[in-house]
């Protein structure tokens, strides 16, 4: 909003006083004050009142002094002062106003100019200063009147036209607004605020290259004001350059670095770079600068759940709604983080109170939809995508969500003609290379990448498909995770294979590992199901094999996956909860589990007393987690990576499944057409593990028990 900062910095004409001392001290004051020397203007007016301590100019013209040294309390008192000796001028009344406006006390204020406007109608100073006070006050209506007012007594003032365009913008009237801001610049071309304000109107009607001109016009104008970096980089973020967006950012908090908005902005752009910690570290410096934001303690949830801090994420948004209770997006984003804690009661609660406020809210839908695919009710789900759809046809969530309960579903077809859509997803999107994708013709020796995307298990569980493209004449070049490189590398008749990130040569195609399925149009009964399709290499074969192994019953275990990931909550087990299956005789347990949860042995009376032993260290890479795998009767794991690559040997494998599991399980069986020698244990009721830990308990004890007569009727023959 503009401000005439010196409209009211002036003195009135003066009046004729009886004593000729007090005369000349009067234009003496004046005189210092008009030539800027504000101290001695200041003992000028003292000593006036020091003779006449009702001296109505002198008191004004001290005022002044306080106002212009930004000292607005003193100010408004001698303004006051003066007023109740000579009530009668209109300046008084207006640079009071003024006073009173830069301390906030806007109903005050108001009353003040209306005052002068009573002494002086025609002031178009007065009905410009009037406007924004009711602007601040967000009187639409009363701010709209009175820039009007203004503009009929003088219509070629750019500034009354840019903040009567405020007003339009605030009402929603975006043309009204436009065509404000351009006859503003009309009038004063070089205009920086009117610049920056239709900036904003183009942003909000979605025309972000538009509005990328007209901000960058205005740092050209002003490099130094801050708003116009920060509105250049919500500008260049609405495309997607999201670097760009960053550097505006830091631009505009190196010029003003107590910018709430700036810091919150700047941690929106670090989460699009994937930069978490430091997104969250921005969003709080926000919250600290702005404490009643409730969208800065929103945007600090999201960080905090993106980095799993599921306590600190509900907390942010509970925080929101505290502050502003109507807030639909807070609502929805607690949601999705009750939902990642198992609260699903309360998740779906948060997601139609979202709703309630804003029905046409895609992601509120979608993310309903989430809820209700974690309880099992995938008809409710599969409409709330569809509403979403319906809302939002372009919504890439919902799409993807819909393509899972397909897939879960077993409806193949329609699963993989959805599950296209993660390649425009921000997460997980399969990686871009420049050559057609292969889409199922023959190759005829043409080279063909397939690429790897998404976890370690995606990947071994794709492998699968590699032998069928080659007998579509491809010769296949691998590109993979750097864990899988050597493993892969056994695939016979491969061409080449490579780690992520390392040149992969030409090639005439390429094709996505996982969508592949669509391309050989797999449905249920044509899952390529024959095991093994992958074999160790010799050289982690023999280190595994001289390892000393115990006789009896070998299980591997891993009880915690990846906690980056979104489900991860739902899918892993702590070690803790596995002691009852833990303490079953006859078993030697050897543990699998990489990464943080590998701690959890360490405090574990399982360890102290030898029962577990830790394999970790002697797994490099998924090749020595598939040699040690060789070594042992049986696996069991949470949904993991370990339990593609035992599947893919064709070592029995128990999988521990959340009543909700990913798409891959399929619903309400045991075996898995993927895995011939995989059993699925699943969760009866969502949360309940104790259930699944105790049918594997039940069913090891057997296994450990027929082992156990197998050996003593081997010893009886040999007898």
């Amino acid at each position: 909003m503009s401000q005439r900062k010196g409209s009211f910095v002036k003195l009135p004409a003066s009046r004729t006083s009886g004593n000729p001392a007090v005369q000349k001290l009067v234009a003496s004051a004046v005189g210092a004050h008009q030539a800027g020397h504000l101290d001695e203007a200041r003992r000028l007016y003292l000593e006036v009142l020091a003779l006449d301590v009702k001296h109505a100019k002198s008191l004004f013209g001290l005022g002044l002094v306080e106002f212009q040294l930004g000292r607005y309390e003193p100010a408004a008192r001698m303004m006051e002062r003066a007023i109740a000796v000579d009530d009668g001028v209109a300046l008084y009344h207006s640079s009071l106003g003024a006073a009173l406006q830069m301390l906030k006390q806007l109903d005050a204020a108001a009353a003040a100019y209306e005052r002068a406007l009573e002494l002086e109608s025609k002031n178009e100073d007065v009905f410009f200063a009037l406007g924004n006070v009711f602007l601040e006050q967000k009187k639409l209506d009363a701010a709209r009147e009175h820039y009007t007012k203004a503009l009929r007594l003088k219509p070629d003032r750019a500034d009354t036209h840019s903040n009567l365009g405020n007003v339009h913008l605030e009402l929603g009237a975006l043309e009204e607004a436009r065509a404000c801001y351009e006859r503003a610049l009309e009038l004063q071309p070089d205009f920086v605020e009117a610049q920056t304000n239709l900036g904003t109107v183009d942003l909000k009607e979605g025309r972000l290259a538009e509005a990328e001109q007209h901000y960058a016009r205005a740092v050209a104008l002003d490099p130094k004001r801050a708003e116009a970096h920060n509105n250049l980089g919500n500008a260049l973020r609405g495309q997607g350059r999201i670097e760009e967006a960053k550097a505006s950012y830091e631009r505009a908090l190196a010029l003003r670095p107590d910018d709430a908005n700036a810091c919150n902005n700047l941690g929106a752009a670090l989460q699009g770079l994937g930069r978490m910690e430091e997104a969250a570290a921005a969003h709080t410096r926000a919250v600290e600068l702005s404490p009643q934001d409730a969208g800065a303690w929103n945007n600090l949830g999201v960080a905090w759940r993106e980095q799993g801090q599921l306590q600190k994420a509900a907390a942010c948004h509970e925080r929101a709604l505290e502050l502003t209770p109507d807030y639909p997006e807070a609502h929805n984003n607690l949601g999705v983080v009750y939902r990642d804690q198992g609260r699903l009661e309360e998740a779906a609660t948060c997601h139609e109170r979202a709703l309630q406020l804003n029905p046409g809210y895609a992601d509120a839908e979608s993310n309903l939809g989430n809820v209700r695919r974690s309880q099992g009710r995938l008809a409710e789900a599969r409409a709330c995508y569809d509403r979403a759809l319906e809302i939002k046809p372009n919504s890439v969530d919902a799409a993807w969500n819909r393509c899972l309960v397909d897939l879960l579903e077993g409806k193949l077809e329609e699963g993989w003609r959805g599950y296209e859509v993660r390649t425009r997803r921000k997460r997980n999107a399969p990686r871009f290379f420049d050559a057609p994708q292969w889409r199922g013709e023959e190759l005829a020796g043409a080279r063909i990448l397939l690429h790897a995307e998404q976890g370690l298990g995606d990947t071994l569980q794709f492998l699968r498909f590699v032998p069928r493209v080659q007998a579509q004449g491809g010769r296949v070049a691998l590109d993979v995770q750097g864990p899988l490189r050597r493993l892969a590398a056994q695939l016979p008749g491969l061409d080449a294979v490579t780690a992520m990130g390392e040149a992969v040569g030409e090639f005439a195609w390429q094709c996505p590992l996982m969508s592949l399925p669509r391309a050989f149009a797999t449905t249920m009964d044509t899952i390529p199901a024959e095991v093994p399709y992958l074999t160790v290499p010799e050289a982690a074969r023999r280190v595994a094999a001289e390892r000393s192994w115990p006789d009896g019953v070998r299980v591997g275990l891993v009880w915690s996956g990846n906690p980056k990931y979104s489900d991860d909550q739902a899918r892993s087990i702590s070690l803790e909860r596995m002691e009852p299956v833990l303490a079953v005789e006859g078993v030697h347990w050897f543990s699998l589990q990489m990464g943080a949860a590998v701690e959890q042995l360490r405090g574990a009376s399982t360890a102290r007393s030898g029962r577990i032993t830790d394999l970790s260290e002697a797994i490099g890479d998924m090749a020595d987690t598939a040699a040690l795998v060789e070594q042992l009767d049986l696996v069991i794991t949470v949904d993991t990576a370990v339990a593609h690559l035992a599947g893919a040997l064709g070592k029995a494998v128990w999988v521990l499944l959340p009543f909700a599991p990913d798409w891959r399980w399929l619903l309400e069986r045991e075996d898995s057409p993927w895995y011939p020698t995989a059993r699925l244990l699943r969760q009866p009721r969502p949360g309940d593990w104790g259930s699944v830990i105790g049918r594997v308990e039940t069913e090891l004890r057997k296994m450990a028990g027929s082992h156990s007569g197998q050996k003593r009727l081997e010893r009886g023959t040999r007898s």
